[in-house]
């Protein structure tokens, strides 16, 4: 482990005169900066450039001699931010974070750990909570210089960014009193500049305070004179453009500022920390430094991403120094999580959020409201094209576009965007293998503009992603993240700033379609032999046919000579490639060469060792695998995956107390168990349990016996029906009170003469005589009507005296009984 360089220069720096006291030194400059002193070894932007010499250094005492690396700082006459005459390279080291750098034929990129969004791995926000602040390194000298950062707060005052002196100046020495600082005054952002020879104070009045809960950003620009202070990319100008042939005119007061550079220093020189946040400094006097202004130097509650200097974005992720900071946005952080519509976003989007509400940016490739629908590309072939009738009414101030395509042509048109008579118009396009983007606002005249990527070749045939930003006049470029030599831009408000788009007839993908006859056309700067996928304008997603023809933002009103799917040609199908090499497809081309994880050394292919630059984090050990692999990280117990990245949960190792305790619990368990189980046999010892011939349940049967089979056989307790015969007397209920009966018999009476005499009485009841015991009755055997207990002889005579309707049933029990008689007489 080690410190980075500067927390160290800015340590020394701080107890500089502590150092120099006990050790007996002069310290004159901590951090060697040969940039730092103005016009000395360069006369415009400088870069310090480490050179490392192959010859050792060596010292020479007496008896012991000392062998070290000879190192030195070089000044380089250029800005190094802008500087791409060196090609990149994995030894470099340019991946950030645990980022594992793929080093192909058409470059490098980086596969960044869950996290760290930005084209290098880096980490692009911080956090802080009013008292706190982050160190960095110091922003490089360049002539010409852009610095723009985003941030959220609800609070009107804290320091954003300060880069200057952190300690009074020391007497007898060169002084440099440079600094920069942007902060926010009440809710206005106010920039304070010093090349060293006076302080220019730049404040815009914004037409709301930037102290409301959203994201904001500011752009500033700098060169050896003029300095601009940009909010917002001017959204909120006021602009006036009639078609009569005016000028246009556009108030930017609430949205820009402009000051001139007190003479006669021309660049901003600082080696000491960049600090965001706040400020951690000692406490001077301005006057040493002959400041006519002073930052205030609040502390900032909210929070800071996206710092971009001269097209390099900073890693916020480690600072060399911090107070009451973290990474990321907790804050908005919050508010993603609390909604399910995205909390969900993370796996192939990011996550939007202000302090109140949240929405997913998909990343490329993907679609749907959680991002989860991955978009299907189309193959444009010679003479194709999509035209596209817009369903909402694009903004006539800004412009955003974002597509993915691939290619192998050196020319052809991606998008357009223009008017009914193609006299204003944004148009991206590949133009000599670059990337271009231009456009013309004014519809009288061309006044057209032309941004493009000039180190960068895009007819490799592999996926790239273009984005467009347009502001008014002003425009920005990027392609695969858009850092460093694959970011371009153009930031001036000049001339018109509107352009009126015809979302019927302006709109096309892949070229733009002319008719030259009745059924015949020709497409102009035809995109062919290219594939494009994802196509966006303003955040909405447009269909590419023939997967889908339409969205809720747009429809794809003409389409010609397309293909879904981005497929290869084919190229290895009948190649055949020496030993050791193997056919590589690269999508319409092929190459005989070594396989990814291996490279070309004389006419054999040897194994890249990854572990050279890649980094495995937390203190992981790197092992280089020699297969598709590449190589593997141990990482220690607290970490866990592909780049040692994931913190492990926690590991409890159990003391002695803790051990007794726990086996001491156990055993009083299993002695309850015990005792638990031994009680329920005691206890069912005693039940008495019934013979077969008493189960209540019925369910063992004596067939022998009558009626046998015809019990209960599911088990019902019938005791409670059961009329025992000669039992126990009821228990006597106590007598109600005496009350007049009422004469039943009389009741009968009247109701039976009643019935006699009613002519629609139904028929008389008949006689069925059976030729079987239980012949025409439902149930299955009436010999239980034998077994009955019941010895009392009843009389039946009372039934002659119904009338004529029960005299057959009077007849028949009348003689049964006399035949009973006479059969016991005899």
């Amino acid at each position: 482990p080690y410190f980075k360089p500067v927390k160290l220069n800015g340590l020394v720096l701080k107890h500089r005169e502590e150092i120099e006291k006990d050790v007996g030194i002069n310290i004159t400059m901590a951090g060697i900066d040969e940039c730092l002193y103005e016009n000395q070894n360069c006369e415009g932007s400088c870069t310090n450039v480490l050179d490392i010499s192959n010859l050792p250094y060596m010292v020479n005492a007496n008896k012991t001699a000392l062998v070290g690396v000879r190192v030195d700082v070089i000044a380089e006459c250029t800005c190094g931010a802008r500087n791409f005459t060196k090609g990149e390279s994995c030894r470099t080291s340019p991946c950030l974070n645990g980022g594992r750098c793929v080093e192909g034929r058409y470059g490098l990129s980086c596969n960044c750990p869950n996290g760290y969004n930005g084209p290098r791995c880096q980490q692009l926000s911080r956090s802080f909570r009013g008292n706190g602040w982050a160190w960095y390194p110091a922003l490089e000298m360049c002539d010409n210089s852009h610095l723009s950062l985003e941030f959220i707060t609800r609070r009107p005052d804290g320091q954003l960014l300060y880069n200057g002196p952190i300690v009074p100046p020391e007497p007898e020495e060169v002084m440099v009193s440079d600094f920069i600082s942007v902060e926010l005054d009440r809710g206005y952002p106010r920039l304070l500049l010093d090349f060293g020879s006076g302080t220019l104070e730049l404040k815009v009045k914004t037409k709301k305070t930037l102290d409301d809960g959203e994201w904001h950003r500011l752009d500033i620009f700098w060169d050896t004179e003029n300095v601009r202070l940009i909010v917002d990319f001017c959204k909120s100008a006021e602009i006036s453009e009639l078609e009569d042939g005016t000028p246009p005119e556009f108030d930017d007061s609430s949205c820009q500022a402009r000051g001139t550079i007190p003479p006669f220093n021309e660049y901003l020189n600082v080696n000491t920390p960049l600090q965001i946040g706040g400020r951690y400094v000692e406490d001077f006097d301005p006057t040493h430094y002959h400041w006519q202004s002073m930052p205030y130097g609040k502390g900032f509650d909210g929070c800071i991403r996206n710092i971009f200097h001269n097209s390099k974005l900073y890693d916020l992720a480690h600072p060399g120094l911090s107070r009451n900071s973290v990474a990321g946005c907790p804050q908005t952080e919050e508010v993603c999580n609390s909604q399910e519509s995205t909390f969900r976003c993370w796996e192939h989007g990011t996550c939007i959020g202000s302090f109140t509400e949240a929405k997913c940016q998909c990343l490329p490739g993907f679609s749907g409201p959680s991002c989860t629908v991955p978009t299907v590309p189309a193959t444009f072939k010679p003479q194709s094209y999509v035209k596209y009738a817009l369903s909402f009414e694009p903004d006539r101030f800004s412009t955003q576009l974002q597509l993915r395509f691939r290619t192998r042509e050196e020319h052809g048109e991606l998008f357009r965007a223009s008017d009914q008579h193609n006299r204003e118009y944004a148009i991206l396009e590949i133009k000599d293998s670059k990337l271009h983007f231009r456009y013309n606002l004014n519809s009288l005249r061309t006044e057209e503009r032309d941004i493009w990527l000039s180190a960068i070749t895009v007819d490799d045939g592999q996926w790239h992603v273009a984005k467009v930003s347009r502001y008014g006049s002003a425009a920005m470029l990027e392609l695969d993240g858009g850092e460093g030599r694959r970011y371009n831009e153009s930031f001036t408000f000049e001339g018109h700033q509107w352009i009126i788009v015809d979302k019927q007839e302006g709109v096309y993908a892949g070229g733009k379609a002319e008719y030259t006859g009745v059924r015949t056309f020709e497409v102009y700067a035809d995109y062919q032999k290219g594939c494009l996928d994802d196509i966006r304008l303003e955040g909405k997603s447009l269909p590419l046919p023939p997967t889908m023809n339409g969205t809720q933002w747009g429809q794809a009103t003409m389409t010609r000579n397309l293909e879904r799917n981005c497929p290869s040609n084919k190229p290895c199908s009948n190649v055949i490639c020496p030993e050791p090499f193997e056919c590589v497809d690269l999508w319409n081309e092929y190459e005989c060469t070594c396989p990814n994880w291996m490279m070309l050394r004389g006419v054999e292919c040897v194994n890249i060792n990854e572990c050279d630059f890649t980094e495995c984090m937390n203190g992981g050990t790197c092992v280089d695998l020699e297969d598709e692999r590449r190589f593997s990280c141990i990482c220690p117990s607290t970490h866990t995956g592909p780049n040692c990245d994931i913190p492990q949960a926690g590991v409890i190792h159990a003391s002695s107390q803790f051990i007794i305790s726990f086996l001491t619990c156990l055993i009083l368990l299993i002695l309850l168990v015990l005792v638990f189980v031994v009680y329920n046999r005691r206890r069912e010892a005693h039940i008495k349990y019934p013979g077969p011939d008493d189960d209540v349940r019925e369910n063992i049967i004596n067939y022998d016996d009558e009626g046998g089979g015809e019990d209960d056989m599911t088990a019902f307790d019938i005791t409670p029906l059961q009329i025992p015969v000669g039992g126990p007397h009821p228990q006597v209920k106590l007598p109600y009170p005496s009350m007049s009966e009422p004469n039943v018999g009389l009741f009968i009476e009247e109701h039976k003469k009643r019935a006699d005499a009613d002519p629609n009485a139904p028929p008389f009841d008949d006689l069925r005589n059976y030729a079987y015991e239980g012949g025409g009755s439902t149930a299955g055997s009436l010999s239980s009507l034998a077994s009955g207990t019941d010895d009392e002889e009843q009389d039946f005579d009372y039934l002659g005296a119904w009338g004529p309707r029960f005299d057959k049933l009077a007849d028949m029990y009348g003689h049964d009984g006399e035949d009973s008689q006479e059969s016991d007489m005899d």
